[in-house]
């Protein structure tokens, strides 16, 4: 049996391890002003007319600033287009206020961590203690506030401190205090007489407390992972706040795609709009200038011989077992004339890099000097230019327009901001609700997209009169990309609606912009929709539901208007409208915690066709059911089932004991042995005098339902007897054969698939992890290894050292090749290098657990949330007489039986995060436990999304106390393909 080796050391001893416009108030200049630029103290933008759109620049000869710019010495250009300047002055200090300077650090593994504290320590050193103020945030799950704007530079250090923490509640205290805090000064600031100085610390609270509650929104209604969410609403939420101000991100990089460089391309809009600069320091980041250099010149045009190797690329040396994690892989390039096919080399790059480059700040690297670009930064926050200028045939599109600043002076350079999105500037709409906007002010609205729509009433919550909207669209009515490849469909749709009361006053907005994948033989399946579902609370009346939906990929929209009327629910006994559940997502009750559509754990998603496929086993209703506890009578609960208009049966269904006034409930009936036709499911509340019942209609296809249509009734093919159920005996209507069941109260699997839909996902995961590799085209990506040990086992992690490689797969095979160790250039392979390294994360990993040989057992653990998607949590075991993972150190080496997680899309059957630990291992061997985490994601190499890994883990416990930690990052994916074989003949 082959033994793939986990863990190898190499050493006898082991060596330590290691454009919304911004609008403040109008400034107008006399035609003898705008001549030559002003200077001013105060931070007023030139704004004189609302259309305009304001820019600010730093300008420098090869010394020092420039302050004598005059609009004479600069030609700036819209979209190509040169315009005309309303004003222009140089701003050499603000009055008031200090400028804003605030630190957002990404969740950090241990040595990123530390490093990232000593950075940000530096950072408060170069920035004057006077003019100046600090606020700090991190991303936890969401955007967290450790410490509010201020000027003290000790409160400041403890909240970098607790933010880089390793432990939890060093971060969660500090946290919850600054966020508890906060409110508390906002709540306190209404009705308070205001001064001007108060008036700035008032909008400064404001801004903070708007970040927060702002990222979980960009969160729902963009699916934009929550780090660029927390930046995008950080600089939104600055837009008040006047000045220039400095956003430090301490990030874990982003991986290049459509969906993310559309996210940075609103963060670089809206952070220009602020006029807020970003600097990304990127710990896991390799120099991006040494690896195109190497890539360049080395792996793009390279010819070798069958018998000689490029300099760069030694011979190879013994090549290892793919899913062996150790030193010793081979490093050898073979002999062929190769290409790389991307975006170009600065395509593929990480996106922050842009996003810094495009709002005026730096993409710095861990090891880099921090003096330079720190001091510009400070410069380029106090001494600066302000001009406006009033666009040509403006339209309000959402588009992006490139700004562009050029000088005409000699020796000049110029700093300037990217652009602007064109948004109508008192809208606060974001880029893609533009478009969807102007559509919905048109009379007939188009009808090129199919969708449905639904507004759930709740009845009446903690939040008022609550209500959900759900607009469901179909992906079957939408232009998928195809990628057979890699056996995956995409889509995108942009969703706006709004409800307007009798008056025509838009009294709610919602939007959502969606982006998905699901498997190819999911194309045409009806339940596959991407759903948007918001939820509001107003008073009961007359309102007009208006929805547009764009399909990203062909341009086509379709838009509908409709009545709706809310019911007063403010007292006594109340039902809600019953939903048909599509699925139960996983939910993060923080991001939103009035969710109304919440079942434990998960959140309902409902399903608006009524169309359920014949053979499906179980449907569930969802609804919240109001009791009074005023009234002295038990509330009593029923459902019934009808089925082209004949009743098939009804039941009462049991109400807790200990609830509330109003709580969720859950019914199931099954569904699989019922005959086609057309189905009511009715509920029931009785309390006191008064009945409440709603229904729910679907329908199961089949001959049937087609002479159901046509007004005949056919008999039943299934039935049978209800037993016994809860205590009583339900009435029913005879049918034959198969029971009617319904069951009225969930038990703790609530959430659980079906186990037909769970073996399924094991089915469809393992077909495609065993055809991972082969599915992988020929790649370069660069791979970047931080190793820390935590020698006492007390969570004090020390770095080792941080290394990245050049990584090249090809026809299944990898290749590394040392790029860079600690920052510096260099050659040393993984065969001088101690401690745990890791390879086979490119299928062999997903191999050894799914392989059919192994016999792995799944047992699924829950639903969950992964990234912007849900995924399904597999427990699984594999026994050492079927497969086993090898440890090995100087002494020797031993076979372990392992387990872990696996996180499967159950849409694409893609494993999106698999972990691996091993088990039993012998008490006198010198490693005591061993494991490796990988991540995954959809990564797009020339014109295909293939799921590649992102990151991993390894971390091994070794001797009495010490343990490894290996933090690896993949990046810069790009396809590197062979156009011609060249062998040099004696």
């Amino acid at each position: 049996m082959h033994r793939p080796k986990l863990f190898r050391f190499l050493r006898v001893s082991f060596a330590a391890l290691l454009p919304g416009l911004v609008v403040s108030s109008t400034f107008a200049q006399s035609s003898s002003d705008k001549a030559s630029a002003s200077s001013s103290t105060t931070s007023t933008t030139i704004v004189t007319n609302v259309d305009e759109v304001p820019i600010d620049f730093v300008v420098r000869n090869k010394k020092k600033p420039v302050l004598d710019l005059k609009p004479d010495d600069v030609v700036v250009t819209d979209d190509g287009s040169p315009v005309k300047l309303s004003g222009l002055r140089l701003v050499t200090k603000r009055a008031g206020a200090d400028h804003l300077v605030t630190f957002l650090f990404d969740p950090l593994d241990p040595s990123a961590a530390t490093n990232a504290h000593d950075i940000a320590r530096k950072i408060l050193k170069l920035i004057p203690a006077q003019g100046f103020s600090f606020a700090v945030f991190m991303m936890e799950g969401r955007l967290r506030l450790l410490q509010e704007p201020s000027s003290d530079r000790e409160a400041i250090q403890k909240a970098i401190s607790a933010a880089t923490s390793d432990e939890g509640p060093r971060r969660d205290e500090p946290a919850a205090l600054a966020e508890k805090k906060l409110i508390s000064s906002v709540q306190s600031d209404s009705g308070k007489a205001q001064t001007p100085e108060s008036v700035g610390d008032r909008d400064l609270r404001q801004a903070m407390l708007g970040a927060l509650t702002e990222s979980q929104r960009i969160v729902l209604d963009q699916h934009m992972a929550a780090p660029l969410a927390g930046v995008l609403a950080l600089v939104r939420s600055q837009a008040k706040i006047p000045g220039r101000k400095l956003l430090v991100y301490f990030s874990n990089g982003s991986q290049s795609g459509p969906d993310t460089r559309d996210a940075v391309r609103s963060i670089a809009g809206a952070a220009n709009r602020s006029e807020v600069s970003i600097y990304v320091i990127n710990k896991s980041a390799l120099d991006t200038k040494l690896m195109d250099g190497l890539m360049e010149s080395n792996a793009i045009g390279q010819v070798a011989s069958a018998n000689h190797f490029s300099p760069l690329f030694p011979a190879a040396t013994q090549n290892q077992t793919p899913m062996a994690f150790g030193a010793g892989v081979a490093s050898g390039f073979p002999d062929t004339l190769t290409r790389m096919e991307s975006e170009g080399l600065a395509g593929t790059r990480d996106p922050l890099g842009g996003l810094a480059s495009e709002t005026g700040g730096a993409y710095i690297f861990s090891e880099d000097n921090l003096k330079k670009p720190f001091r510009r930064a400070v410069a380029d926050l106090t001494t600066y230019y302000e001009a406006s200028y009033l666009p040509s045939g403006l339209v309000y599109d959402g588009k992006f327009h490139q700004i562009s600043v050029k000088p005409l002076r000699r020796g000049l350079k110029v700093q300037a901001r990217a652009g602007y999105f064109a948004i109508p500037p008192a809208a606060g709409l974001r880029a893609f609700e533009a478009p969807l906007m102007k559509v919905l002010s048109e009379t007939q609205l188009p009808t090129d997209v199919s969708f449905r729509t639904a507004v759930l009433q709740l009845g009446h919550l903690t939040t008022g009169n609550e209500n959900t909207l759900v607009v469901e669209v179909p992906i079957s009515k939408l232009e998928v990309r195809t990628d057979a490849n890699a056996n995956l469909i995409s889509w995108h749709v942009s969703i706006v609606s709004e409800i307007k009361d009798k008056s025509g006053a838009t009294v709610e907005h919602f939007s959502e912009d969606i982006p998905g994948h699901s498997a190819l033989n999911a194309k045409d399946d009806p339940q596959n929709c991407a759903t948007m579902q918001r939820h509001f609370a107003l008073s009961p009346g007359q309102y007009t539901l208006e929805t547009v939906v764009l399909d990203r990929n062909d341009g086509k929209l379709g838009g509908e208007r409709t009545q709706l009327e809310l019911r007063n629910a403010a007292s006594g006994p109340f039902l809600s409208d019953v939903a048909l559940v599509r699925q139960i997502d996983s939910s993060d009750e923080e991001l939103d915690p009035f969710e109304p559509l919440r079942y434990q754990h998960g959140k309902i998603i409902p399903d608006l066709s009524g169309d359920v496929v014949p053979g499906t086993k179980e449907m569930s209703f969802f609804f919240l059911v109001h009791a009074d506890s005023g009234i002295s009578e038990a509330a009593t609960l029923e459902m019934q089932v009808l089925r082209n208009d004949e009743l098939l049966g009804q039941v009462p269904l049991q109400i807790p004991k200990q609830q509330g006034d109003a709580f969720p409930y859950l019914a199931s009936l099954r569904t699989g042995g019922l005959p086609a036709g057309n189905y009511d499911v009715r509920v029931s509340l009785s309390q006191g005098e008064r009945i409440i019942e709603r229904d729910r209609v679907f329908s199961i296809a089949g001959p049937q339902l087609a002479n159901a249509a046509l007004g005949k009734t056919a008999a039943p093919e299934d039935a049978t007897d209800v037993a016994d159920f809860l205590g009583g005996k339900a009435d029913i209507t005879p049918t034959k054969r198969q029971p009617l069941v319904i069951t009225p109260l969930p038990t703790d699997s609530v959430g659980r698939p079906p186990n037909e839909e769970l073996d399924a996902i094991i089915a469809g995961a393992r077909k495609q992890a065993l055809n991972y590799s082969a599915k992988l085209p020929n790649f370069l990506c660069v791979e970047v290894t931080d190793r820390s040990i935590d020698p006492a086992g007390n969570g004090r992690w020390r770095p080792k050292d941080s290394f990245g490689e050049l990584l090249r797969y090809v026809d299944n095979q990898e290749t590394r090749r040392t790029l860079e160790m600690n920052g510096h250039p260099s050659s040393e392979t993984r065969t001088d290098m101690n401690g745990p390294l890791s390879v086979g994360e490119f299928g062999h990993l997903l191999s050894l657990v799914f392989q059919p040989s192994s016999q792995a057992e799944f047992h699924w653990k829950e639903t969950d949330a992964l990234a912007s998607g849900t995924v399904q949590v597999f427990e699984y075991r594999v026994n050492r007489k079927h497969e086993a993972i090898e440890l090995t150190d100087s002494g020797g080496k031993v076979y372990a039986a392992f387990h872990g997680l696996a996180y499967i899309d159950g849409s694409t059957f893609g494993v999106r995060r698999i972990t691996m630990e091993a088990d039993d291992v012998p008490p006198n061997f010198s490693i005591h436990a061993a494991g490796i985490s990988v991540d995954y994601d959809y990564v797009p190499i020339g014109a295909h999304d293939y799921l590649m890994p992102v990151r991993g883990t390894v971390r091994v416990k070794r001797g009495k106390r010490e343990t490894d930690l290996n933090q690896i990052v993949f990046q810069d994916y790009r396809r590197y393909a062979s156009q011609s074989r060249i062998i040099v003949k004696p």
